[in-house]
């Protein structure tokens, strides 16, 4: 036979297994055998390309690494059939699902991009032969995508829509076996982006993928990673104090075994060595020498293997660095922390900015290295630019849920990098540390509206115009994810006004602080474990400061835990829709709790602040108190810090008054703002008619009444009046609020009082706060935000949120999101806002007391609140003669004097 012969003949052998009529493996071999530069050659392989995909799973490698082999093939002399388009983009989307599996892919944001684009073209949802699997890989790319941008609100989105997908893949009998693998692959990822223990979601993963035939590749698949995993989630045992389990020799065995496989490629290769790498190196909680340089190895291997222009080469060079680090600690090598320091060098240069998904912790780790070489000045300045990353996050999220899941870490990382700054007696740069991790997704709220004059002032009127056009589609808060990553990377550059990512300096605050009239911004934080608490002081005028509080626990004091426990529970009642809100007016549990809480309070933190830090400064001006902008960081934001006491009995309001603020930030965006003088104008809302979604508010009713007659006459009264019916001017409803809310009519005045119920839901996946007005109507948080900032010459000077827990944060108390720095983000100049929930009759004397002292005597805000409370402290207390009969009754009836009747209200703002 002649070589011609046998070529026809091979080729008609390998198109007759091309269509179900011979072997397979034996037409592919064929193939290969084959001349390289017959046309025909492409055509058979697209035909034996079409007879693999029918049968493929990306989980066999022998088949796509043989797809990867046709396709390359087939694209040399492509067939014109109108199939072939089909066929070589689902042959695509294969190879590149494998590479991604492998970790093979060099650009993950380009390989997904692409992925979505060729499934679009095989048909995708709209083909049934391919539509579940298509919409289940889809989804998976679709959390990929997100977890690559760092899109939570995506990401948030992910569980919902696998439901459904495993739904579909279980009414398919073909595919019915993949829905539970599915749903556990799921988990996996989720626990994995949550930072939580992976063990149990990988078990239930395992026990789907049990009812698998023994020889599909999925088990085998699946069966490789749990190599992987296993030790790497053991690294941390099963609780903090448990020691982490040793990796033995079998595993490390097995794990280095699959660095071996023939059909990886050098990014997969370093995928997998630093995997084994870091299971070697903290394996036991990293004390065996042998153990952490066998995982060093493998580390340096990951590093070498991971090219020059390699997206993974960061991460392999700051695993290395920290592995080298952690045994420099162990051996007291200063060689390995100059290595691990030039390697972070390396990752940072790499890295670019806060854009990268490992900019923080490699400016933590350098931080750290720098200090231990010492010869490099300001050390801590690198743990400061890594905080940016946290802004960075925040900034790009479509709506406020996924902006507190980007914050989550924000505040812990902060408060590390500020200890490492008083480390260096550098309280200025604790302060910014501490602020880059605090109210970051107010920040966010803020700086949306600014978005476009910062793209006209860095010179990209485009890109301005573009978000402009986006932002009219809707609202602001939920433009596209590609488009805000565009805008952020112009916006942090240099060039661009980076201070968008960035805490205010010190002169920027003390600008503020003077604007404002106060002394001092002070951050309290809290202890942890053996480590003190501190607070960390900007003063309007002389040096910075920082005082360490030794005392300043929230675990570790049987007081504070007593008083938590009791708000915990004052929160739970009010909650209750059925709940009797004259309970709250009853000095028992609570309120006994809040009487040790105060001695706690001095004792822990003001105490010193007042005796020891005040004294330094110079003093303020003649007629006014020292005047203190709190910052209390974590749970210390649920803590009256004014009704601290003294061992005499004498309360911290009766000594200096105090504010709040929910960052520096937010501080320089009020101070920022012209002040607006009071006028006898304004809305008052008292008590509308919710329709039995919460109880009446009778002292409330009488409380706005009263305000409204005696101090804003020429305002509108909206909501109940005393006898229970409905104000001619309106029922309280939330068009009406939001109506005055951007009215741009001088008669509107510039004054709003809520005598209503305020709810908060802190549940992480529906986190929201709302006034509750007429109807069971609700008016959110995020939309406050949006109304106030809608009007930019609509200026508002006080707003006060008479309702329970108004100041209580959404998610997070470092993030301080709540409905009362809502307006306050929207440019209200001073807001005042409630800790609990408020005994109804005492907070109806306590807020008349407060708008005589702004209307009658022309105090400011937060020296009106002051007054107020010092007043209920006074048993002499005098009368204002226009106090109505129906308020003096109340003096009767209250324990005024107690804290729970005063304290719960705090300042913000002007």
């Amino acid at each position: 036979m002649d070589e011609a012969t046998g070529i026809t003949e091979r080729c008609v052998a390998i198109s007759r297994a091309a269509f179900g009529r011979g072997d397979l493996d034996a037409a592919i071999a064929d193939l290969h055998r084959l001349p390289a530069g017959p046309a025909v050659r492409g055509v058979l392989a697209a035909d034996l390309l079409s007879a693999v995909l029918r049968s493929v799973s990306p989980a066999d490698r022998d088949r796509t690494r043989q797809i990867a082999d046709l396709l390359e093939i087939a694209e040399r002399h492509p067939p014109d059939t109108t199939e072939w388009p089909q066929v070589r983009a689902a042959a695509r989307a294969v190879v590149l699902l494998r590479a991604g599996v492998d970790g093979e892919a060099a650009d993950d944001r380009a390989m997904l991009t692409e992925l979505g684009s060729l499934f679009d073209q095989v048909g995708g949802d709209d083909n049934p032969a391919t539509a579940p699997m298509v919409g289940s890989v889809r989804a998976m790319l679709t959390y990929l995508q997100a977890l690559e941008s760092g899109d939570e609100a995506a990401l948030r989105r992910f569980p919902d829509e696998a439901r459904r997908i495993r739904d579909g893949l279980a009414g398919n009998p073909a595919m019915a076996h993949l829905a539970d693998i599915f749903a556990g692959l799921v988990d996996v990822l989720g626990a994995s982006h949550r930072n939580e223990d992976l063990r149990p979601s990988i078990a239930q993963l395992g026990q789907a993928v049990e009812h698998l035939p023994p020889d599909d590749p999925l088990r085998s698949a699946f069966e490789e990673m749990a190599v992987i995993a296993g030790p790497l989630t053991g690294m941390y045992g099963d609780s903090p104090d448990a020691p982490a389990p040793a990796l033995t020799d079998v595993q490390l065995a097995a794990m280095t075994n699959l660095t071996l496989r023939p059909e990886l490629g050098a990014e997969g290769r370093a995928s997998y060595h630093g995997s084994v790498g870091s299971a070697a190196v903290y394996s036991g909680w990293g004390v065996d020498p042998a153990r952490v340089e066998q995982g060093i190895e493998h580390l340096r291997t990951a590093v070498a293997l991971a090219g020059s222009d390699s997206p993974k080469r960061p991460l392999h060079l700051l695993g290395l660095a920290v592995a080298l680090y952690h045994r420099g600690e162990l051996t007291s090598s200063t060689g390995d922390v100059e290595e691990a320091n030039e390697l972070l060098e390396q990752a940072r240069t790499l890295a670019g900015g806060p854009a990268h998904p490992m900019w923080a912790g490699i400016n933590e780790m350098l931080s750290y290295t720098r200090r231990r070489r010492g010869a490099v000045p300001d050390p801590h300045k690198a743990a400061l630019e890594g905080l940016q990353e946290h802004a960075w996050r925040v900034l790009l999220q479509s709506d406020l849920p996924a902006a507190n899941l980007a914050a989550r870490r924000a505040a812990r990382d902060a408060v590390e990098a500020a200890r490492q700054c008083l480390t260096f007696n550098e309280p200025a740069d604790a302060i910014r540390a501490l602020d880059a991790g605090r109210g970051l997704a107010l920040h966010a709220a803020t700086e949306v509206r600014n978005i476009p004059r910062r793209l006209d002032d860095a010179g990209r009127p485009d890109l301005a115009r573009r978000w402009r056009e986006a932002a009219a589609t809707g609202t602001a808060e939920s433009l596209p994810t590609d488009l805000r990553h565009e805008v952020l990377t112009v916006l942090a550059a240099p060039d661009g006004g980076g201070a968008l990512l960035d805490a205010p300096g010190l002169d920027e605050i003390r600008t503020a602080l003077a604007a404002l009239d106060a002394d001092a911004l002070v951050y309290l934080v809290p202890g942890d474990g053996p480590v003190p608490g501190f607070a960390v002081i900007a003063p309007q005028r002389g040096p910075t400061g920082y005082i360490p509080l030794a005392n300043l626990h929230v675990r570790d004091d049987l007081d504070v835990e007593r008083y938590l426990r009791a708000l915990a529970r004052r929160d739970a009642a009010v909650a209750d829709p059925g709940r009797d809100l004259t309970a709250l007016d009853d000095p028992t549990d609570f309120a006994a709790s809040l009487d040790s809480m105060c001695d706690w309070a001095w004792r822990a933190a003001i105490g010193p602040l007042v005796e020891r830090y005040l004294p330094t400064l110079a003093r303020p001006d003649a007629g006014r108190p020292p005047r203190v902008v709190l910052v209390p960081m974590g749970e210390l934001a649920r803590f009256p810090w004014q009704a601290a006491r003294r061992s005499d009995g004498t309360y911290a309001v009766q000594l200096v008054a105090f504010s709040q603020a929910a960052s520096a930030r937010m501080l320089c965006l009020s101070a920022a703002l012209a002040p607006v003088p009071p006028a006898p104008v304004g809305l008052v809302v008292g008590d509308p008619d919710t329709g039995r979604a919460a109880p009446d508010l009778v002292a409330a009713r009488a409380e706005a009444y009263a305000i409204h007659r005696s101090f804003y006459p020429g305002g509108k009264y909206v909501g109940r009046r005393m006898d229970g019916s409905t104000s001619r001017s309106g029922p309280g409803s939330v068009d009406e609020v939001r109506d005055w809310l951007t009215s741009t009519s001088p008669g509107s005045g510039a004054t709003l009082h809520l005598a209503c119920h305020g709810v908060i839901n802190t549940d992480p996946e529906s986190a929201t706060s709302y006034l509750l007005l007429d109807g069971g109507g609700r008016l959110t948080a995020e939309e406050l935000v949006e109304l106030t900032a809608r009007s930019p010459d609509r200026d508002i000077g006080l707003v006060v949120l008479a309702a329970c827990r108004t100041g209580l944060a959404i998610n997070g108390y470092d993030e301080a999101y709540s409905l009362g720095t809502a307006f306050l983000a929207g440019g209200v100049r001073s807001v005042l806002s409630t800790q609990w929930a408020i005994p109804d009759r005492a907070t109806s004397v306590l807020m008349y007391m407060f708008h005589h002292h702004v209307m009658a005597e022309g105090l400011p805000a937060w020296e009106a609140l002051r007054r107020a409370q010092i007043w209920m402290l006074d048993p002499e207390r005098s009368l204002p003669d226009r106090m109505p009969a129906r308020l003096r009754q109340q003096l009767h009836h209250e324990e005024l004097a107690h804290v729970a009747a005063w304290a719960g209200f705090v300042h913000w703002g002007w």
